[in-house]
């Protein structure tokens, strides 16, 4: 096997040798067509500071959490959780009852400490039908499968980019689709305020206004970013969460008006691999939102 570059951070396909038992074998559904067989997995105690490095550099929202031996799945690490954990909610009194609000000390403790235990997973026998039912339908943005025996091994897992459907024109406007439901930052909100409405309205990016123009976009892995690079200015979270927008945020946004075509919107996602767009007018003032998950309801719908 090769050295990996943190011990505890494993994918499923170094399992060393495999063990043959005598079972029935089972039909695989077609959602093992579709799904990534090689996936990258964290033990419990790996900390949260490097979960967050690792979310950041592949720009993955959730990691499956195995058990070291056994590779079962123990629970997910969840980018909106670690969120939580930096001031968005009740996660962050982690930092402030356990660490005495010592920043540092917090970021370095166990995954377990705030993974999802109770997160949804497939089996290598479920449908695509049943990863779009939990992925667009219940918001979540990847779902792990499972062997469906008894020891629950990993063995894949489908994400919201699994799911995109073949690019091209679709005769749907963008404004048919987008959300109106619009929340935004300002350049002054700090780190904690930003992690409170991201946590509190389930947003996983927030335009950023500036004299009612969309100025920047703030994402979960924005976030991510500063915590997993540790150039803090304190040891104190209150110090650290204090950081504003500005600070973080990218500029580089990309924005799209209501005229244009949905697939242009699938051609973005698919060649830049952001997840969301504002949607403005010719006054570049905000109008909604259109993401990845409002793509993937569009399309399954029509179908």
């Amino acid at each position: 096997m090769t050295q990996r570059a943190y011990a505890d951070v494993r994918k499923t396909s170094d399992r060393g040798p495999k063990e043959f038992k005598s079972r029935v074998v089972e039909k695989e559904g077609n959602i093992m067509t579709i799904a990534n067989r090689d996936v990258l997995t964290v033990s419990p105690t790996t900390p949260i500071r490097d979960v967050a490095k690792w979310m950041q550099k592949f720009h993955y929202r959730r990691i499956p959490v195995t058990d070291a031996g056994t590779q079962r799945l123990e629970g997910v690490a969840v980018a909106i959780d670690m969120v939580d954990f930096l001031g968005g909610g009740e996660k962050y009194n982690i930092i402030t009852n356990d660490y005495g609000g010592n920043f540092l000390s917090a970021i370095n403790c166990p995954i377990r400490k705030i993974m999802a235990y109770d997160y949804p997973s497939l089996t290598k026998q479920s449908s695509i039908e049943d990863a779009v039912r939990l992925i667009a339908d219940k918001h979540y943005g990847g779902i792990p499968i499972v062997d469906g025996g008894d020891d629950g091994k990993v063995c894949g897992i489908v994400t919201e980019n699994d799911l995109l459907p073949a690019m091209g024109s679709w005769g749907m406007m963008i404004g048919d689709v987008m959300s109106k439901d619009i929340i935004s930052s300002s350049l002054g909100m700090m780190i904690s305020d930003v992690a409170k409405v991201m946590v509190r309205n389930r947003k996983r990016r927030l335009p950023v206004i500036q004299e009612d123009e969309v100025i920047g976009i703030i994402t979960v892995f924005d976030i991510l970013e500063f915590l997993s690079k540790g150039e803090f200015k304190s040891i104190m979270a209150e110090d650290v969460l204090s950081t504003r927008v500005e600070e973080i945020m990218k500029e580089d946004v990309i924005k799209i008006t209501t005229d244009r075509d949905l697939g242009d919107v699938l051609a973005l996602i698919k060649e830049r691999g952001y997840g969301g767009f504002p949607v403005v007018d010719d006054d570049n003032r905000l109008m909604g939102m259109v993401t990845i998950t409002d793509v993937i309801k569009a399309a399954y719908r029509r179908v």
